[in-house]
């Protein structure tokens, strides 16, 4: 069964929050040698938002990304496999972006532990250091400025899963010891599902909302 929160906004016309824990991916994301459910996440719409349920370090920076996508200020539609530049700068953006709508509610989920707050600041700092690094260490992954023009879906997939492989075998170790240095950034709880997708859900409705300004 799949595990998952759905929020519904005021209005029947805004779309569904659907918030599904990393573990749930779907099995295409699982193939990837590079997925970790400890902390892989996506928001690709406010229906598609895939979290970890790992540690609160963890769980907390990863959301706050994964959302970041969501802001439509500066973001950045032409990231894709023959773009490294764009992807990149929407890495950093979606970073930039979503940690302040997320705060806003770390306190409400912290009110009992109001102690932890300053460890969640801090992990989240190294964290996106740490994921940007893996950002600029997969360059090798990307191709050259508008190859892919003019392929088929298809097509582009197979170039994917070719790069991806050597990538994987020339550097996947150095990837995956930056995603070791994240886990090291773990506070040691486990995060408060129900609570934890309450507040995100929150921080989303507010990005929607801005999203229409």
């Amino acid at each position: 069964m799949i595990s998952e929160k759905n929020f519904s906004l005021n209005t029947e016309k805004e779309p569904q929050i659907i918030i599904k824990r990393s573990m749930d991916a779907p099995p295409n994301v699982k193939q990837n040698p590079f997925y970790d459910e400890e902390f892989w996440g996506r928001a690709n719409s406010p229906d598609d938002i895939y979290l970890p349920d790992s540690d609160e370090a963890i769980s907390f920076a990863m959301a706050a990304h994964e959302i970041g996508h969501l802001v439509k200020e500066g973001e950045r539609n032409d990231a894709r496999l023959d773009n490294f530049e764009a992807t990149r700068a929407e890495e950093q953006r979606a970073w930039d972006k979503g940690w302040p709508y997320l705060i806003k509610y770390i306190d409400e989920y912290y009110q009992d532990r109001p102690e932890v707050i300053p460890k969640i600041h801090h992990a989240f700092e190294k964290i996106k250091i740490l994921i940007m690094q893996a950002t600029d260490l997969g360059q090798d992954m990307y191709l050259d400025k508008n190859t892919l023009n003019n392929l088929s879906d298809e097509e582009i997939q197979s170039i994917q899963v070719e790069k991806r492989e050597k990538f994987f075998s020339e550097k996947g170790a150095a990837f995956k010891n930056i995603f070791n240095q994240v886990k090291e950034e773990k506070i040691g709880i486990k995060p408060d599902w129900d609570k934890f997708t309450a507040i995100v859900a929150k921080a989303v409705e507010n990005i929607l909302k801005d999203n229409k300004e």
